[in-house]
């Protein structure tokens, strides 16, 4: 019975020191109900430290807001983005065919999180993205940028037999409509 008593105190004891942790997350300005409801439906509850690396992201100088961040560089873009063309510069661009919709990765919506792209991409001879590079604030960004840019197609530009164009450079915002407060 003795070792019984031993069990239930044991368990009690972790259950308080559980509850203590929990409320002692530091939310680093989001919202606690939102991360508190949020966690309940993750297969990998947010932690402390991940609400700290992107409590920077909210209300990003990108999306008009005052938060600078770092993007990340991948391998590769220095060299391709110096000889890159941007959108709008003096190379003729091919026209995509479909409608060009990089979609928010959710958590970060919900959380308020905001993010800032560059990609450089190439359009083969066929109209389908190839070599696809994104520097972005956030790898969920990344992510979401290259998945919408593979999905595009794309006919030749005005005056040109192909849509082959090399290392397209095109920024791209995920910016939430209403300025977030956490």
């Amino acid at each position: 019975m003795a070792q019984l008593r031993k069990i239930f105190a044991f368990t009690a004891a972790s259950a308080a020191l559980a509850g203590t942790a929990a409320a002692q997350m530091d939310y680093h300005g989001f919202d606690p109900e939102t991360v508190d409801a949020l966690n309940e439906r993750i297969l990998e509850p947010l932690k402390s430290e991940q609400l700290e690396i992107l409590a920077p992201h909210r209300g990003i100088e990108a999306c008009g807001g005052t938060s600078s961040v770092d993007m990340l560089v991948p391998d590769g873009w220095d060299v391709r983005a110096a000889a890159a063309n941007p959108v709008g510069g003096d190379v003729a661009m091919p026209y995509p065919t479909t409608a060009f919709a990089p979609e928010f990765p959710p958590l970060y919506s919900t959380l308020g999180v905001e993010g800032a792209c560059e990609t450089i991409f190439s359009v083969n001879a066929d109209g389908k993205t190839e070599d696809i590079l994104a520097k972005c604030t956030l790898p969920k960004f990344a992510l979401a940028a290259t998945n919408a840019l593979e999905a595009l197609e794309f006919e030749p530009a005005d005056g040109k037999d192909t849509a082959e164009t090399p290392d397209i450079l095109l920024p791209m915002n995920f910016c939430l409509d209403e300025p977030s407060d956490g």
